[in-house]
């Protein structure tokens, strides 16, 4: 920092490709929770709060457990992909 170079932080360098990621991450996983598990009323609630419901705290710890060891790991992009994949089939039901 004295010569004014700054540190680089591999992370912060590579946030967009890593976000990327887990969006696409959370819309396969969406996908997958609309073909084996969602029902209507739960597709609903999706769309209608744009997330992941606030009252599904299971649900979120479930997510949080699956990727607790992951450094990287994104919760919103992850789950911002899953909302979208919801939506997306429920706007079309």
């Amino acid at each position: 920092r004295e010569n004014g170079i700054h540190e680089l932080d591999p992370l912060k360098i590579l946030e967009p490709m890593i976000s990327t990621r887990w969006y696409n991450e959370g819309y396969d996983a969406g996908r997958r929770f609309i073909r084996h598990e969602a029902d209507y009323d739960e597709l609903a609630a999706i769309a209608r709060t744009g997330g992941i419901p606030a009252g599904w705290d299971i649900f979120r710890a479930e997510i949080l457990n699956r990727y607790l060891s992951v450094r990287d790991f994104d919760f919103a992009s992850y789950a911002e992909g899953f909302s979208r994949a919801c939506i997306e089939v429920f706007e079309n039901i």
